[in-house]
């Protein structure tokens, strides 16, 4: 099998597990309510949550610039 590399824009917001229990994200009570996380909506409005170590290791905030590129429909050409 070969190795890839994938690239998607996510919204996302800080949230802990037990806030994400209580909003139905997660239902696994298998480790602490409180261990730190993110909200993560997916650009077709599917949302999780991520445990926070595992979401930062995936994700880094797009700079003005990125975002500029995304929107001016330049981004892969």
């Amino acid at each position: 099998m070969e190795r890839y590399i994938g690239t998607k824009i996510v919204l996302a917001e800080p949230m802990n597990k037990l806030t994400a229990w209580d909003v139905g994200l997660v239902r696994d009570g298998q480790v602490s309510l409180t261990e730190p996380g993110y909200k993560v909506v997916y650009e077709d409005g599917y949302t999780s949550w991520s445990p926070k170590e595992t979401f930062e290791r995936a994700y880094r905030r797009i700079t003005e610039a990125e975002i500029r590129l995304v929107e001016s429909g330049h981004a892969g050409a």
